[in-house]
């Protein structure tokens, strides 16, 4: 594979990885801490749960993608 396939591939890996991250932490800041929907006793809006799904997705998307471009060097 041509290095600047390898560098591209490896930036969209590490910004999926990053978007992860991000994701579930502003999920649980402003969801879980600012609004109280972590810790309330009450029905939580459907959009938090999804934010940490988007978080795992990111993360699962980063790993495939890591794996597809190793099987792509051999």
């Amino acid at each position: 594979m041509p290095q600047i396939f390898k560098a591209l591939a490896t930036i969209a890996v590490w910004a999926c990885w990053v978007s992860s991250w991000v994701a579930g932490l502003l999920t649980f800041i402003v969801g879980g801490i600012i609004h109280g929907y972590g810790f309330g006793a009450g029905p939580v809006p459907a959009s938090y749960p999804a934010g940490y799904a988007v978080s795992i997705g990111f993360g699962f998307a980063a790993g495939f993608m890591m794996l597809v471009r190793k099987k792509l060097e051999q």
